[in-house]
């Protein structure tokens, strides 16, 4: 059974679990759903940064900085990224986490849902490949884990 780490938990994990940062988009439907029924018997630990709420920099900057050290934290401690990208020019703390992970050389998964703006730019810097459905970046997933 896979365990779930939600934000401001600690980053805990059992023997031989591998932990994955779930990061990319967080508004509309939860795509990470689909993560956590598709790998329901994984000895895995999922790092989920999507919260109830958005903490807004400048209303709450203290807030804020606590959110972005604890997603800092995460990447960090995760073995593997996957990042989901919604369409349009959503996304943008997720550019920059992709950016964090790769500077600490994390393997990273990404995809990106049709009409996502820069995917070009995204990966002629990264070198990433790029899922264009949440079907085959998970395909893509399950893959590295065997």
């Amino acid at each position: 059974m896979y365990a779930l780490i939600k934000p401001d938990e600690p980053f805990t994990r059992r023997a031989g679990q591998k932990l994955v940062y779930l990061g990319g988009q967080c508004r509309g439907r939860d795509w990470r759903l689909d993560v956590f029924s598709r790998f329901e018997g994984s000895n895995l630990g999922f790092i989920s940064p999507r919260r109830e709420s958005f903490i807004d920099p400048e209303m709450d900057p203290a807030g804020h900085a606590k959110q972005v050290a604890w997603e800092r934290e995460a990447i960090e401690q995760a073995d593997i990224c996957l990042f989901w990208l919604g369409e349009g020019l959503n996304n943008q703390a997720a550019r920059v986490e992709i950016g964090f992970a790769l500077g600490l050389k994390k393997p990273v998964l990404l995809g990106a849902q049709p009409g996502f703006m820069g995917v070009e730019h995204l990966t002629g810097f990264s070198g990433l490949v790029v899922a264009s459905s949440l079907d085959g970046l998970l395909a893509r997933f399950g893959s590295v884990l065997e």
